[in-house]
Parts: C-alpha cells; structure tokens; sequence
C-alpha cells in the first residue's frame, strides 16, 4: 500500500518527469496542481490497483504502472473540472487544457503497454470518460468517479475475474456517491453562489436550482439547518450508502477498500453528529432570544 511519504514522492516524481519530457514548459504546473492530489485525501484514486493487485495477485509492475495511470488521469479530471468551474485564471488557461490532455494521454500509455487493441479495456475507457463527461457536473454523483473505475476494471480483467466487477462497480459507485455527498455539505454556499447543482441544497431546497435564485435559496437552507435536522438527514444518508460499498467490498474480500470506506463512514458519522448538534443549538437558541425578545414588547 503507498502509505509512506517515499513511496508518494517516487510516484508524484515520475508523473511530473513523464510530463516534462513531453512539455518541459508544463513541469512547474504539473508539480503545483500534483500538491493537491496527495494519498490523504484521494485515498481509492492512489491505492485501488494495490489492493486489488494483492486480492487477485496480480504482478506489482502491473500495479506500480496502474497508481501511475491512476495520479496521472486524477490530474487530467481535477484540471477539466477546474476549467468548467471557472477556477482557472484566463492566462493559465491555454497551458492548464495542454497538461489536461497530456496527463491523459500519459494515464493510457502504460495500459497501451500492457493490453493490445483489440482489448475489452478499450471500450471501457470511452464508455468511462462518456460518462463522467456527461455527469461531471450534474445530478448522477456516481458518474464523477467513472474514470476511477477504469483501474478496477483493469485489475478484474488482468486477473481473469470479470465475475467481479459488476460488485466491485456498485462499490465504486457508492463510495464516489458518499464522498462527492460529504463534499457537496462542505461547499454548499460555494456551489450555489457559483450556480453548480448540490445534493444538499437539492435536499433541502428540492431539485435544480438556477443561479438567480441563490440568495434565496442560501436563506431557505440556512433556515432549515437550524430549525429542521436536515443535517443528520443529510450526514446519515452519505453514511449509509458508504456503508453499503463496504459491505459490497468485504463480500469481494477486497479487505483493505472494505477497511477504508467503513472507517470513513465512522468517522463522517461522528463529524455529522457534532455538525447537527451544533446547529439544533444554534436555532434553539435563536429561538429563546426570538420569544425572549418578543414576550419583552409585549410586556412593555
């Protein structure tokens, strides 16, 4: 598993010599954007090809060559998404499209290595990217993460156990669902000030909702933060479907991504009671100072 601090930089390394020796130009902004993409917090993205290297056996070069694939595909995807949310600066933006298609493009080298043409993988990779092209920022959650899946079907293939992926997708999908839901309560206000659909407004507010309507919208979901428990609602909702793609996972023995999403699921548990209670106190005490202060006029 690439848990220590060596193993990242080895990986971050080559992907960043893998971009310079095809656009030297391009080093410093691979090497800034791949800061952001540690292990911590794209966990599955880094460590799927082991874990599933070491539950059907697979050969480490194969593996080693898949977390390669996987940084370099996570760069291309967060740099197409931050080019369609705007977060790119207009004189970066030439450069930022340029490392997005080389990224990819180095993400499918080591697959054209290892799989000829007329491989099923193929397919799969135009099927994947389709659809995270048309879900990337819509309502489907799961389809966020279908390039992800790409190394877990690269796996199953290399191993003879296609039987498997149907499970281990449903597993995918659920933990891309559970941690894009948790994202989505963490950016919010920045998501409907910015106009993008957010499960958590959707939740609340009901349905899609249009950019011009964001103030009111902000107003009504704050309101129901403190006067409804949406939030547990909400919390409990991206506990329960992480849950289930661990229990997909176990029933795979893929341990270690069944380990993953059922200590993620505890600990977004806990932080979304913490969250609930703290805004249950909030609006109660709203409410005493709103009937305090009104039982006061009335006195007077």
């Amino acid at each position: 598993m690439l848990t220590t601090l060596l193993d990242h930089d080895d990986v971050t390394a080559e992907v960043v010599r893998r971009v310079a020796g095809r656009a030297p130009r391009l080093e410093g902004l691979a090497r800034h954007h791949l800061a952001r993409l540690t292990p911590d917090r794209w966990t599955i993205e880094w460590h799927l090809p082991s874990w599933l290297g070491r539950r059907f056996d697979l050969d480490q070069g194969f593996v080693d060559a898949l977390v390669r694939s996987n940084v370099l595909g996570l760069l291309a995807i967060r740099l197409e998404d931050d080019l369609e949310d705007g977060d790119v600066p207009r004189s970066e933006m030439a450069d930022t499209r340029a490392l997005a298609q080389l990224a990819f493009d180095g993400a499918m080298v080591d697959y054209a290595a290892r799989f000829d043409a007329g491989s099923p993988i193929w397919s799969f990779v135009e099927r994947s990217m389709a659809e995270w092209r048309a879900g990337a920022s819509g309502m489907d959650l799961a389809a966020r993460g279908a390039p992800m899946k790409i190394a877990g079907y690269a796996c199953c293939l290399q191993a003879g156990r296609l039987d498997a992926w149907p499970t281990l997708e449903r597993s995918l999908d659920g933990a891309v669902t559970a941690l894009v839901q948790y994202d989505q309560f963490c950016d919010w206000e920045n998501d409907l000030a910015e106009g993008r659909w957010n499960s958590f407004v959707a939740m609340v507010v009901g349905g899609d909702r249009e950019p011009a309507r964001g103030g009111r919208d902000r107003a009504a979901v704050l309101t129901a933060m403190l006067t409804r428990p949406v939030v547990r609602e909400h919390f409990d909702g991206v506990v329960r479907t992480a849950g289930d793609a661990a229990t997909l996972a176990a029933g795979l023995e893929i341990t270690e991504l069944a380990a993953f999403l059922a200590s993620w699921a505890a600990r977004t548990s806990e932080q979304g009671a913490q969250v609930a209670e703290h805004y249950q106190r909030a609006g109660d005490q709203a409410t005493r100072l709103l009937l305090g202060t009104s039982m006061g006029g009335a006195a007077r």
